[in-house]
């Protein structure tokens, strides 16, 4: 594997789905072995960019305990997972070593709980207020104030979410005015970082109007807007802050498609890849071979989430499908390298594979990832911890 990776700033992590214990156990023991081995040492999450700055702060904190540490940051479906969890701890002793691992998100829309989007609000107005109280407008302090507490409610309109919309995206233009004021007081690093999530707070509002108008159903449309920020923030990430440091990101396999479009699904369903842009394709472009994406999949058994979602049983592999090629090789772990593979290799011929919600898609998976992770036996994502021995072999 660390071959395969080779000089890559970036390697990007996708799960199938979002309740994927033994898939969780070896996403925790390849971070580790990047950070020992292979010098990368920050870790991006699907997850707010704020909140996930607010949750490094508190991982680095002993006096916080590591569940509301995680809890501040990403969402409840890895802050519940007991696979989850070591990640953490082992990131809690690197803290104060001279090779930290730094977590950031860069997903726009707020993460956590315990009402993430009134944290980065009390943040920013205290941003503000101990540069220059007289910076943040009267007309704006008071929506940030109050607009921020209905934003997530169930009975807000999309007409008011536009509202509220239309008074925030003043802010943007309020802390470019004060830049220079800003970045004297707080520090470059950090008045950039709050002055992002000032857009990100603008696009989350018109994602969620977006969301409702729709019903709730998926619109391509909508999920480019959220992929392509999450594009544009790693990206940032990667040639501003962390500029020079080797980057590890964690996200939804479908995130993570460096080709989308290719991916031809039967006549008969209901969804449609033809228009879908991913996060990992906007980054693909800008970055290239210096991203290294690996994807994950299983065979058997079982995923579900901590949050009570209804646990999934997988069904027999296919016959020739990826998953029952492996299966008849008697492994139980194995590591696929896409990347190399000549030209007129046959694994670049359309293949069906389960990477994707466990859904059998046929398609040429070369053109979408760098790399798969073959675990035999899946089990949840849960608030149980399950026995390493029993999960996941050693990278």
């Amino acid at each position: 594997m660390m071959k395969a990776i080779g000089n890559s700033r970036i390697v990007v992590l996708g799960e199938e789905s979002h309740g994927d214990g033994a898939t969780f156990l070896a996403k925790v023991r390849l971070i580790k072995f990047l950070h020992q081995k292979m010098g990368f040492d920050v870790l991006a999450w699907e997850a707010g960019l704020f909140n996930c700055q607010d949750m490094d702060t508190a991982v680095r904190n002993p006096e916080i305990s590591i569940q509301k540490a995680m809890s501040r940051g990403i969402y409840p479906i890895w802050a519940a997972s007991a696979q989850v969890q070591p990640l953490f701890e082992y990131a809690r002793s690197a803290a104060h070593t001279s090779r930290p691992l730094e977590m950031i998100g860069f997903d726009h829309q707020f993460s956590g709980s315990g009402g993430p989007i009134i944290r980065w609000r009390d943040a920013m107005i205290a941003f503000i207020d101990k540069a220059d109280p007289s910076i943040l407008p009267q007309f704006l302090r008071s929506s940030l104030t109050d607009d921020s507490t209905i934003v997530f409610k169930a009975g807000t309109s999309p007409e008011d979410l536009r509202a509220i919309e239309a008074k925030w995206k003043a802010l943007p233009a309020v802390l470019d005015n004060s830049r220079a004021k800003l970045e004297v007081v707080h520090g470059i690093r950090y008045a950039r970082l709050m002055r992002r999530t000032a857009d990100d707070a603008v696009i989350s509002i018109e994602g969620l109007a977006r969301f409702r108008e729709s019903g709730g159903k998926f619109k391509s449309e909508d999920n480019n807007l959220r992929d392509r920020r999450m594009a544009e923030n790693l990206i940032w990430l990667a040639n501003e802050r962390y500029k020079g440091r080797r980057i590890i990101v964690w996200a939804a396999a479908f995130h993570t498609l460096n080709d989308p479009s290719a991916i031809r699904l039967d006549a008969d369903s209901d969804f449609s890849y033809h228009d879908v842009v991913t996060m990992g394709e906007v980054a693909h472009k800008s970055f290239g071979r210096r991203m290294y994406t690996i994807c994950f999949t299983a065979a058997n058994g079982l995923a579900g989430n901590p949050m009570g979602s209804q646990t999934v049983e997988f069904k027999t592999p296919e016959d020739g499908s990826l998953e029952d090629l492996w299966t008849n090789t008697g492994h139980q772990f194995s590591f696929l390298n896409l990347r190399i593979l000549p030209a007129t290799h046959w694994l670049r011929q359309p293949l069906a594979a389960r990477l994707l919600q466990y859904s059998p898609i046929k398609t040429d998976w070369t053109r979408q990832v760098d790399a798969v992770v073959f675990t035999r036996d899946m089990f949840p994502s849960s608030t149980a911890p399950i026995a390493p021995t029993k999960a996941v072999s050693t990278f």
